[in-house]
């Protein structure tokens, strides 16, 4: 009869920990204390960021990262304009949604809609981006098989994840990260519960073409 044989996971400050199967990252930082699973954001696995829960199936190195670290700032600052995405679908249901990436000084969304938005539109969707961190929900992943990610912006009318599915054809499965009803794609990591992202401020609205073509 065979025995199983422990994973072993080494902290940055050469600790280790040993568990009996699998584990996410979110499960070693409560093994640590519960004062680190609090403001545990995401894992960097073997040198790779992953989400706090994300598994973690053999011997690895993990460091846990936090808001203090300059790879938390940017984790918070995309799940903020996942978040942004959120609001604008619950305000507006008729845009769709393009891409939301981080930039230097914070982020944005790129979004296609037939109204412009105005200045009060942006107020609005503020003050529900702070309603939906009040919600306290988790963002949920799911690791979803390409054909059936499909079929979730098919259903949402979601045309252009639609064509950034089209532009990664190598790509068997996506990552879709869930806020309540609302859902994104993403590599990720993203932050494992709204409560991290409550020092936002949107500042700006600016007009854009898709892929910078103003024939799109």
């Amino acid at each position: 009869m065979s025995q199983l044989v422990p994973i072993v996971i080494t902290l940055p400050n050469g600790d280790q920990k040993q568990f009996d199967q699998s584990v996410s990252v979110m499960d070693v930082a409560q093994s640590i204390g519960a004062g680190l699973a609090k403001v545990t954001l995401a894992g960097r696995v073997n040198g790779k960021l992953v989400d706090a829960s994300d598994l973690i199936t053999e011997n690895a190195t993990l460091q846990i990262i936090t808001p203090k670290d300059e790879e938390g700032l940017e984790i918070i600052r995309h799940s903020c304009a996942h978040l942004l995405g959120h609001a604008v679908k619950q305000l507006r249901p008729d845009v769709k949604m393009v891409i939301g990436p981080v930039i230097e000084e914070g982020f944005y969304y790129d979004i296609y809609s037939e109204k412009p938005f105005t200045l009060d539109d942006v107020a609005a969707i503020e003050a529900r981006m702070k309603t939906l961190i009040d919600a306290d929900y988790d963002v949920i992943k799911k690791m979803t098989p390409r054909a059936e990610a499909i079929e979730v912006f098919q259903s949402r009318k979601e045309d252009y994840k639609l064509r950034l599915i089209e532009d990664m054809p190598d790509e068997t499965a996506m990552g879709l990260y869930y806020h309540q009803e609302y859902v994104d794609m993403c590599r990720g990591p993203h932050v494992p519960n709204t409560r991290f992202l409550k020092a936002f401020k949107l500042t700006k609205l600016s007009g854009a073409y898709w892929r910078g073509d103003a024939k799109n």
